[in-house]
């Protein structure tokens, strides 16, 4: 998906006001250290996270527990201590404006993803989580809905897009 951003950045012509870093991270699993090392090297201002998250209607997930999240309905924006409220809230009006659809989620604690490194490292980075509904994480037969897929990637672009130089995401504009 970020990936496919980039091709759009290209293909339209698009010239930020910013430098932008596209990366993949490794050992989320087990600690976040590549997304830590990233931090790190890059030292960003803002990070826009992307990983997966269950697709609740999948048989014998708990929907209490984990929300009521399903394939084909759109990306799932994440509320949580380490997503920053500003950057979500771009990334909600971008969804808005732009007629990409999405889902909520809350994570009381830690989100799980990369987005925790880059939130409490080098002094905090603004981040936010853009997940996308997974049925059968961690199985071979993991699937997702490919109109989510477009749908994360729209939302990625035009909140890029919506991004001003030196935007300074801790007070609102």
């Amino acid at each position: 998906m970020i990936a496919e951003v980039a091709k759009l950045l290209k293909e339209n012509n698009i010239k930020l006001p910013f430098g932008l870093y596209i990366t993949n991270s490794v050992q989320e699993e087990v600690g976040l250290r590549g997304a830590q090392m990233i931090t790190e090297s890059i030292k960003p201002n803002v990070a826009i996270v992307t990983d997966v998250c269950h697709d609740t209607q999948t048989p014998m997930l708990n929907k209490i527990k984990q929300g009521d999240l399903s394939s084909g309905k759109g990306p799932v924006l994440t509320y949580g201590p380490a997503v920053q409220n500003n950057l979500l809230k771009l990334l909600i009006e971008s969804a808005d404006s732009n007629n990409v659809p999405f889902q909520r989620a809350a994570a009381s604690r830690a989100t799980g993803t990369d987005t925790d490194a880059f939130a409490y490292s080098t002094g905090g980075v603004a981040s936010a989580l853009i997940s996308l509904p997974l049925r059968y994480m961690h199985t071979t037969v993991e699937s997702v809905h490919k109109d989510d897929v477009e749908n994360v990637i729209r939302l990625i672009y035009h909140s890029l897009l919506n991004i001003e130089n030196n935007h300074d995401f801790r007070y609102l504009k």
